[in-house]
């Protein structure tokens, strides 16, 4: 299994932030190697049901992936757990995180994986772990683009 932590700082304030993280349909729009992303049913209590379809490039291979995840959405801590409900990765889970910080908004992103392809053997395994988290980058970066689009269009 691997882990990835991130942080990033965006200049927003951390209600704006959270708010454009649940916007799920939206990361497909700022991240290259995602398909889509969409909601599948509403659990209430801040626990959507989402779908979602990347290519992973390790090296010269192309892989479709899908999963389905639960989110779980806290509005008074302003945080999200995720996991893996099903889909072709073998452990998928983490966290989101939002605080307050310099005027803005310190994203935490946790994500614990492992893809689970049997063809993928140690060392295409580590290149899949970089590519993963270079997207957890993108991911933040998309997520800044999101927000800052959504403040934009708010005021």
């Amino acid at each position: 299994m691997f882990e990835i932590r991130k942080t990033m700082h965006i200049p927003l304030p951390p209600q704006a932030v959270f708010n454009a993280a649940r916007q799920v349909e939206k990361f497909p729009e700022v991240l290259p190697n995602l398909d889509s992303a969409r909601v599948v049913s509403d659990e209430g209590n801040g626990s959507l049901i989402t779908e979602w379809t990347a290519t992973l490039k390790v090296g010269p291979m192309s892989k479709k992936v899908t999963w389905t995840e639960r989110d779980s959405w806290n509005e008074s801590d302003l945080s999200c757990r995720f996991e893996l409900v099903k889909g072709d990765m073998k452990i998928y889970n983490g966290d989101w995180k939002f605080e307050a910080q310099d005027g803005g908004t310190l994203v935490h992103l946790n994500v614990d994986f492992e893809l689970g392809i049997p063809m993928l053997g140690p060392m295409v395994n580590n290149i899949a772990n970089q590519v993963m988290d270079q997207n957890c980058d993108e991911l933040l970066q998309g997520l800044n683009a999101i927000a800052a689009a959504q403040a934009g269009s708010a005021g």
